[in-house]
């Protein structure tokens, strides 16, 4: 039994309790907030057993095994740091970190401790995204040559939001191109050979609109976020003898298989249970089988990501 303690207590880690509580090898010990009163409450609504107001009041425990990390992106990489500090294997909420430099240093001091790291990258997981690699696989498609895809949202300017405030990690990469980035880079074994980004900027300095040329070998990614407009929000993945639709890319529960004649082949609906299941149950595997990552939300994955915002940003 893995017993994870979760540190922040917003409406993400909700979910993330709610995902735990119908993994069977798999319990919340505890929860802390900067608040004790969140804490509390928090524990109260979600059956959990203990609440800190200080992190380090969590993870000194002996008996947390594992930490889920959902408080905002600008703390993350000290949030690791202090994780991995008390022994502690780390869910961390995307994104995980900010810069290249940060993501090796906090894989680097997880591998020299021998504890698990992984970014939540849950879409990853999905079964219909499980679907979608397997059809490639198959060769159903023939041979991947271009994915595009987009994510946008419009939110009100406020330049002292979670959206818009630099020191709140804010951008539209962080919070919807991690997605693209990580998702559409999933379905190639090619490496990151090319990063040509396009960045408008709000006022604040942060990120508002991204186009993304992506370059995996001879496999194109060409991807849009913006939170200062509505997109479609769907991603379309290209092969020499038909075509792959993620309808909704990352909420969604549905992928369609067409042919090169656009003629529906087949289509999967993975239903509606908690998508943060299956990554639960990935972390709780690895972590029993002394891994120190995961084969599907590698340390590459994010390292690649963040190598991209460092250009993105330079």
């Amino acid at each position: 039994m893995i017993r994870f303690g979760i540190m922040g207590a917003g409406n993400i880690a909700r979910k993330f309790a709610d995902a735990v509580s119908k993994v069977d090898r798999a319990v919340i010990a505890a929860v802390a907030s900067k608040s004790t009163e969140r804490a509390e409450s928090f524990a109260r609504q979600n059956s959990i057993p203990s609440f800190y107001g200080s992190y380090e009041e969590m993870l000194k425990r002996d008996d947390i095994d594992a930490v889920y990390i959902a408080t905002t992106m600008n703390y993350h990489y000290e949030n690791i740091l202090e994780c991995l500090k008390w022994d502690k294997h780390v869910l961390c909420e995307k994104c995980m970190v900010l810069s290249h430099r940060e993501a090796e240093e906090v894989f680097a001091l997880a591998k020299q401790k021998r504890l698990f790291l992984m970014e939540c990258m849950w879409v990853r997981f999905l079964p219909k995204v499980q679907k979608v690699k397997q059809w490639i696989a198959e060769g159903r498609i023939g041979k991947l040559k271009l994915a595009q895809g987009n994510l946008g949202f419009n939110a009100s300017f406020d330049p002292d939001s979670r959206m818009y405030s630099p020191a709140l990690g804010g951008g539209a990469l962080y919070d919807l191109g991690v997605y693209l980035i990580e998702v559409l880079s999933y379905f190639t074994d090619q490496k990151l050979t090319g990063i040509e980004p396009t960045v408008i900027r709000a006022a604040t300095g942060v990120d508002e609109t991204v186009n993304l040329n992506l370059r995996y070998g001879d496999y194109l990614v060409n991807a849009q976020c913006s939170i200062a407009t509505k997109l479609p929000e769907n991603g379309y993945l290209y092969g020499e003898n038909g075509y792959i639709a993620l309808e909704y890319l990352h909420l969604g529960n549905t992928v369609k298989l067409y042919d090169k004649d656009r003629k529906l082949v087949e289509e999967f609906d993975q239903g509606n249970a908690n998508g943060f299941i299956y990554q639960v149950e990935e972390a709780v595997s690895c972590i029993e089988n002394g891994k120190l990552e995961s084969e599907v939300a590698s340390h590459q994955m994010t390292l690649d990501c963040c190598k991209i915002f460092d250009k993105c940003f330079e």
